[in-house]
This record gives structure tokens, C-alpha cells and sequence, in this order.
């Protein structure tokens, strides 16, 4: 057990399926003075598929992201959580982007406790798509909260918080980016909270917002919707977790569907044309009138059948 008080020297076990994450944080802790003991990689589990080869693929993403030295554990299912975790002895549990909720014989085998970081300022965007419904919302910002683990999801108190900018041009990689510069820049003082042994602040529940898995009929384009509302939907879908089938947006064009990733705004003269029509077309990019004004579709490929 860590001595009351110390700030550096504690076992951590890490739980992710994040490579950014993995590789970022076990470099942060060790320079703060820890020592990350295991990187914890559920199997079977949405976003990562690892009987196909995409998922396969991204099982040794998080492999080769784990810095010399620490072992990769890959549970098979959540009841084994617990015993895995105990053999390793952990001071603190680290959870980031993690999907299961833990058992309460696995909250109780730390001495520190066991933390998450939620992307969103909680109690707002409580649920599994915090991301997603904040796009969804023409979100400016976007939070990040460390908080304690407990019985539910997303509830538990709340150690540290932040927030950091987002623009419409943000690509999936720079706001993901962001984030971590944002997870990085709020993690000692997380830590510096867990060694004072300070529960955190209760979320006060009246004031929670749920971010629960988006349906799939969203993701169906309408061009008879402001171009901003198409924009929002594309930029949302990529973001977003979803109960069943992929998560990008979708539009029917001139009879054919398309899976629709990115879309810039039209700089220009609105031209008198009906919603859907396809104006003109740049390279693979494509200006399609929507219900006020032409948006650009800069990333899509025809949906497969």
C-alpha cells in the first residue's frame, strides 16, 4: 500500500483502448514518477473487432503503443477483470475510453481507487456518446472530467476538470489531439487530489445530461436541412457510438447512397437550385445544394450493399 501522502512511486494499471492513450499517459505517469505495471485491453468489444483484420490491426495498434516494460493484458470477458487486476497488485486504477463498467470486487482492490476520465464536463453528457451529442449540439468546446469510479456509469466524484476549443474545421485527429493535450495538462493534479486521499466533489444529479448511444436513423441525411444541420449530423456521426451498424453519416445523391466523413462550408453566391441537387463537383469533392445553401462533401465513399 502506498504511504499516506506520497505523491510518487504508485503501481498503476491502466484500462484503454485508446493507442494515444496508452502511449501518452504510461509516459506522463512515469515522468510524474510512477510506475505503469499493466496496459488492461478488453476483447470483443465495440471498436474493437479482433477476429477481423481491421480489428486485429487495431489490437496492434495498442500493442506496439505500450512503452518498453509494460505488459499488455487482453481480457476476454469482464468477469475476469477482477482476478487479473488483483494478481497485478495496483495502487490506482486509470480508466480512459474503457467500455466496460467494473465490478465492485474490482473498485475495491486499489488503496487509491479507481478513476476514469469521461470526455465531457459531468454530470453534462452522462453515457457512452458524450462526444457525439456535444457536436450534435454545436458544442464551441469541448470538457474533460476525472472523476471517481463507481456502482454507475459516469457518476462517480469529481477530482479535476477542463475544457479545451473546437472549431468546425477540427479533423477527427486534431480534436482527439486537443483532447489529450487537455487529459495530459489535467492529469497532475488528479493525482496530486488522489495522494491528499480526497474523494472529490458529488455531481449534483439534477443538473446531468444524458449521451446515450446514437439511433441509426440519424445518421440519414435530409438535403431539405440547413447546410449547418448537415454539417453538424456529418461531423456528430463520426464521433458518435452507436447500438448497431457503422457510424457515419449517409446521403442519397443522384440515386446512389454515399457514406459522407467530412464537410466544409460553401464561400459564395447561393445559387436558386433544389435541395439535393449536386452543383458541382471539385476533384472527389462535391457541392450539393441543401435546404438554405450548397455544402461541400469533402470525404465519402459510395456505402457498400
Amino acid at each position: 500500500m502506498p504511504t499516506p501522502g506520497a505523491t510518487t512511486g504508485w503501481r498503476i494499471v491502466l484500462l484503454t483502448v485508446a493507442p494515444s492513450v496508452a502511449h501518452d499517459f504510461t509516459l506522463s505517469l512515469r515522468a510524474q514518477g510512477h510506475e505503469v505495471v499493466a496496459l488492461v485491453v478488453p476483447a470483443g468489444v465495440r471498436g474493437l473487432r479482433p477476429l477481423d483484420m481491421e480489428g486485429w490491426a487495431e489490437l496492434g495498434q495498442l500493442f506496439e503503443s505500450a512503452p518498453p516494460s509494460v505488459d499488455v493484458l487482453w481480457v476476454s470477458e469482464r468477469a475476469h477483470l477482477a482476478p487479473r487486476l488483483s494478481a497485478l497488485k495496483p495502487d490506482l486504477i486509470l480508466s480512459f475510453f474503457f467500455p466496460w463498467k467494473l465490478t465492485p470486487e474490482a473498485l475495491a482492490l486499489a488503496p487509491l481507487g479507481a478513476i476514469n476520465v469521461h470526455p465531457s464536463l459531468l454530470p453534462r453528457y452522462r453515457g457512452p456518446c458524450p462526444v457525439g451529442w456535444a457536436l450534435r449540439d454545436d458544442a464551441r468546446e469541448l470538457g474533460l472530467t476525472f472523476h471517481r469510479m463507481d456502482a454507475t456509469f459516469d457518476t462517480g466524484p469529481v477530482l479535476v476538470q477542463g475544457t479545451f476549443p473546437v472549431i468546425d474545421e477540427d479533423t477527427e485527429e486534431v480534436l482527439f489531439e486537443k483532447m489529450m493535450r487537455a487529459a495530459r495538462r489535467l492529469l497532475p493534479g488528479m493525482l496530486e487530489r488522489v495522494a491528499r486521499r480526497e474523494v472529490g466533489e458529488a455531481q449534483v444529479d439534477a443538473a446531468a445530461t444524458p449521451a446515450p448511444f446514437f439511433d441509426l436513423a440519424y445518421r440519414d441525411i435530409d438535403w431539405r436541412d440547413t447546410a449547418r444541420s448537415v454539417h453538424l449530423k456529418v461531423r456528430a456521426c463520426r464521433f458518435a457510438a452507436w447500438r448497431e451498424g457503422n457510424g457515419d453519416a449517409r446521403a442519397l445523391l443522384q440515386g446512389r447512397w454515399l457514406r459522407v466523413r467530412r464537410t466544409r462550408a460553401w464561400r459564395g453566391e447561393d445559387p436558386q437550385a433544389a435541395p439535393g441537387t449536386l452543383l458541382a463537383r471539385q476533384g472527389d469533392e462535391c457541392l450539393v445544394q441543401c435546404g438554405d445553401s450548397p455544402l461541400w462533401l469533402v470525404a465519402h465513399t459510395p456505402e457498400e450493399s
